[in-house]
């Protein structure tokens, strides 16, 4: 065999070798990177999510089980990773970074899903002051407001109980709020329907509110 074909070769075996080369040691509430020392905790389902996995950055090895931690795109590793688990992505959060609420995210845009959760419906469009020069004036509309309200709703809203089942929610929806913050992440929300009344629901805080009418206008145009 050629010794340049050779070399190259085991050049990109040893890249694949070394492309997972790190180690999680697994601790009480998470794991550590045994390469930088920090330690990772898994952040609570139905809440914050990554956009888009990127390159793999380390191996979690727990008895026969072993997975694999992936970079979030435009998020540093050091603060976020996600894993794949049944089809789906979920975050783990470095010791250095809080688990930021729905205010603390500081959404500025959205992507609306239909009652599944998997297909794109519309979007809640960022301002133009958030966007660079050569996007603006490109987006229908300005919603910032919307998402803020949502936020804000969540947050300062008295939580309601809502006796409610899959057989008798109306209009659900999915909300993935987008943070120029974090801007590879989303904040899962949800808007549903109930005898005559809509709310929306923080399932990672536990709460639900009623929701206001300008949401309500542009989410089902009532």
């Amino acid at each position: 065999m050629n010794k340049r074909i050779f070399a190259l070769l085991l050049a990109l075996c040893m890249l694949a070798l070394c492309s997972c080369s790190r180690k999680g040691e697994p601790t009480e509430e998470g794991f550590r990177d045994e390469k930088s020392g920090l330690e990772y905790f898994f952040v609570k389902p139905m809440g914050l999510y990554p956009v888009e996995p990127s390159e793999e950055y380390l191996t979690l090895k727990e008895g026969k089980t072993e997975t694999v931690f992936y970079e979030v795109w435009f998020e540093d590793p050091q603060n976020f990773l996600c894993y794949e688990d049944s089809g789906n992505f979920f975050l783990v959060r470095s010791e250095k970074i809080k688990e930021p609420t729905v205010s603390e995210f500081n959404p500025i845009a959205a992507s609306i899903y239909g009652s599944s959760n998997t297909v794109f419906i519309t979007s809640f469009y960022a301002d133009n002051e958030y966007l660079p020069e050569d996007q603006r004036e490109h987006s229908p509309t300005e919603d910032s407001w919307l998402c803020k309200l949502i936020a804000e709703t969540l947050t300062e809203g008295e939580n309601v109980s809502v006796p409610v089942s899959s057989e008798n929610i109306q209009d659900l929806y999915y909300i993935r709020l987008l943070s120029q913050d974090y801007p590879g992440l989303y904040y899962l929300v949800s808007f549903f329907g109930f005898n005559g009344r809509y709310f929306l629901r923080d399932d990672a805080a536990g709460k639900t509110v009623y929701c206001p009418r300008d949401i309500i206008l542009r989410m089902v145009g009532e």
